[in-house]
């Protein structure tokens, strides 16, 4: 008999990398957007509400469509759109995607519920938010804020519990996707708030999103580090070159754009947004550049 005990799989390569491409990469990146912005408008309400309430107006229905993209997007990933379903009739907190299929669902709530609000008071159905509708307000809020995390969180363990090449070893993507998720979220309320006029907001904001820029950087490192081997063969070094050129354009240039207002504002929100879409697609199309090579 063979004394070496049974053999499994759990050192073995998988077969084949995840039919996950492009829909996945904005999948993650809408992910992050609709949840980091929710909650940095949210906290900026609830704290400063006579700066943010005003953006905030634009703010959660721009993060309720957001919400609708990603989730379709995670529907046409799945392949099938009643696995969305099938998830739902089962809640196992141990398990990313189930946790997170919940999550998802649970944030969908109370930022409906948030906008539905909004646009009554809007045309004139509700008064203004004061009273018991800006209590409902409020407690919708602080009811999502959880939800909205778990559904930031959920998506960057998912990858790093993967047994895919390259994934296996991103074991701070998660806390680079929360932490850019903030980044994202707030460059733009940022861009929001510039476009809607809303200066002082701008002028109250900018530190903050300056600050959620760089530290997004801190994750980042730690997470280059673990992936230098596996970035390093597959891709070719004049691609990884202008990957970080645009990952330092996103994270650092604002820092100097964002003081100055206008214009200014939106080009940085947008340079933000544009690094946090690469590394993510750097992240996401690990798999399937390994199965090329």
């Amino acid at each position: 008999m063979n004394a070496t005990g049974p053999v499994g799989y759990a050192n073995e390569e998988p077969a084949h990398a995840p039919p996950w491409h492009g829909l996945v990469v904005w999948d993650v990146f809408f992910n992050a957007l609709t949840t980091g912005l929710f909650m940095t408008t949210a906290v900026g309400e609830l704290t400063r509400p006579e700066l943010v309430a005003p953006v905030a107006v634009w703010a959660y229905p721009l993060a309720l469509v957001l919400l609708l993209i990603d989730l379709t997007l995670l529907v046409l990933d799945l392949g099938d759109p009643l696995r969305f379903h099938h998830m739902l009739r089962v809640f196992k907190p141990s398990s990313p995607m189930s946790l997170g299929t919940w999550c998802l669902t649970l944030y969908s709530l109370p930022l409906t519920l948030v906008v539905a609000v909004e646009a009554l008071v809007l045309v004139g159905v509700l008064p203004d938010l004061s009273g018991a509708v800006g209590w409902v307000h409020k407690i919708a809020l602080v009811v999502a804020l959880p939800f909205a995390f778990g559904s930031m969180a959920y998506k960057g363990v998912l990858f790093s519990t993967s047994a895919q090449p390259g994934w296996r070893e991103a074991r701070w993507f998660g806390a680079y996707h929360v932490a850019s998720a903030f980044a994202l979220g707030s460059a733009t309320l940022l861009g929001l708030a510039t476009a809607s006029g809303h200066h002082e907001a701008v002028r109250a904001l900018w530190p903050a999103g300056s600050a959620l820029a760089v530290i997004q950087l801190v994750p980042l490192g730690f997470l280059a580090t673990e992936l230098r081997t596996a970035l390093a063969t597959r891709y070719a070094r004049s691609a990884l070159g202008a990957t970080a050129v645009a990952i330092g354009a996103g994270a650092l240039v604002p820092l100097a754009l964002f003081p100055f207002g206008g214009a200014s504002v939106i080009a940085a929100a947008i340079l933000v947004l544009g690094g946090g879409w690469v590394v993510r697609a750097l992240v996401v199309m690990l798999p399937a550049v390994h199965e090329a090579k």
